[in-house]
């Protein structure tokens, strides 16, 4: 089941329908999708480094690249799971 891991560290169960009106509403923006080391999609806000938004260190370290930060809030789901 898809989750939502905000910035603050705490993780929550999203029960809706990944559609992509849902998902910019829960990163808050465009998105992103990037691939976890495991497979598991992570969606993310493109523009969150630009706006500032506050490094997400659980997805980040989900994310497992050494170069590259996550921020914002973000989704992780299994790719059958988005619409």
């Amino acid at each position: 089941m898809a989750k939502i891991i905000k910035a603050d560290g705490t993780v929550e169960t999203i029960d809706k329908e990944l559609t992509l009106e849902v998902m910019q509403k829960v990163v808050g923006g465009y998105i992103q999708i990037v691939t976890a080391p495991n497979g598991q999609l992570i969606v993310l806000d493109e523009e969150g480094k630009i706006k500032g938004k506050s490094v997400n260190v659980r997805a980040t370290n989900l994310y497992g690249n050494p170069h590259d930060l996550i921020v914002g809030d973000v989704i992780v789901a299994n790719n059958d799971e988005i619409d």
